[in-house]
């Protein structure tokens, strides 16, 4: 099947950092692009929705941490929060959620199999689950050919401040 041609952002949302990866604009490479610092003054979105728009990107993909059961706790209602933030920012551009299980098990391996120390992966892990949840993504397209993800769409009566 066909992919849709568009460079997409992948992201990694954690309480304390967001890794950002990107493909190229036939979705075959991904590669790391950053690790973004939450920040109380949330301009760690406003950062990512630059780099969105630097990129001229088509597609934000972010990870839905659900349970192996496939159930959504706190981490997840906190991705989902994170992407609404997202598509404020940057309403033109497609922003969808897809599971993202097992995917810092699948970045530490990965790590471990390029020669990296356990005690360096810190600095790049995020952004190496960012490019897996980004490949998901992709393979997901390729499989179906439509758009992956449970797509974000904003509820005219949400809070501009949520």
């Amino acid at each position: 099947m066909s992919i849709r041609r568009g460079i997409r952002i992948g992201v990694d949302v954690g309480t304390v950092r967001v890794g950002v990866s990107r493909c190229d604009p036939d979705g075959i490479l991904t590669m790391p692009v950053v690790t973004l610092t939450r920040a109380p003054d949330l301009s760690d979105l406003t950062e990512l929705a630059d780099i969105v728009g630097s990129h001229e990107a088509i597609e934000v993909i972010v990870g839905l941490p659900r349970h192996l059961r496939g159930g959504e706790g706190i981490s997840a209602k906190g991705a989902r929060k994170y992407a609404r933030r997202l598509k404020k920012l940057v309403p033109e551009v497609r922003i969808a959620m897809v599971d993202e299980r097992l995917t810092s098990n699948q970045a530490h391996a990965r790590l471990r199999a390029s020669g990296i120390p356990e005690h360096e992966h810190r600095s790049v892990i995020d952004q190496v689950a960012a490019q897996i949840i980004l490949e998901q993504a992709l393979e997901l397209e390729r499989m179906s050919g439509r758009a992956p993800g449970e797509e974000i769409i904003l509820d005219t009566s949400e809070g501009a401040n949520e």
